[in-house]
């Protein structure tokens, strides 16, 4: 049976913090094994410190470990969270170290996951590969694939005042090519919960569906 998937919007508004509990909650140990995702800021030493440091904090007692490089770490793990960050980027750095691959099967064997802001995206299925230059039309990007522990779906987040934009563009570039996920926008103080039995639940804003 597959673990519980929560997506939460944002950082910033305080949802993410009554997500994080009720995740551990549901977990029903006290110093749950949490494996961290930091795949969204590699590279960037003050993305790095600004996520590490929110951890102990989100996660009040729970033994936190960084997932890239270390199989072991989402192999022991009763909780694995991705943090926000750069989505584009943090698909590739878990596609290149292992770790997608890795989490989905943790995910598979009934280990919950968690994702904030990019972290969210991160769990579905594709987000957009957008071109180095800033100036090129949106339809010179492509896709990049993502863990897919969400099946057939794609998401974006705290969106809502452009208008969705970059999830139209995701939605062109799957038609395109022939897929056709659910796609959703979770807008800011707005979380999905993803249940073992397909049942979606929404916590706080309610999301945009394109398609």
């Amino acid at each position: 049976m597959s673990g519980t998937v929560y997506l939460v919007a944002s950082g910033q508004d305080g949802l993410l913090t009554k997500v994080a509990e009720r995740a551990v909650r549901e977990l029903g140990k006290s110093a749950p094994r949490v494996a961290v995702s930091y795949a969204p800021v590699e590279g960037d030493a003050r993305g790095v410190r600004f996520m590490s440091r929110r951890m102990p904090g989100l996660f009040p007692g729970a033994v936190l470990e960084p997932v890239e490089h270390d199989r072991r770490v989402v192999d022991r793990a009763d909780l694995v969270f991705v943090t926000g960050g750069d989505p584009t980027h943090g698909a590739r750095v878990l596609a290149r170290t292992g770790a997608a691959a890795w989490m989905r099967e943790a995910h598979a064997r009934g280990v919950p996951m968690m994702g904030v802001s990019a972290g969210a995206i991160l769990l579905g299925e594709y987000w957009v590969d957008w071109p180095d230059d800033e100036d090129a039309r949106p339809e010179a990007a492509g896709l990049v694939k993502c863990t897919g522990v969400v099946a057939g779906h794609v998401f974006d987040t705290h969106d809502e005042d452009d208008g969705w934009q970059e999830l139209h563009v995701a939605a062109q570039l799957l038609w395109r090519q022939g897929e056709k996920p659910r796609l959703l926008g979770i807008p800011t103080h707005g979380a999905l919960v993803f249940h073992p039995d397909g049942h979606m639940e929404v916590v706080g804003n309610a999301p945009e569906t394109l398609g």
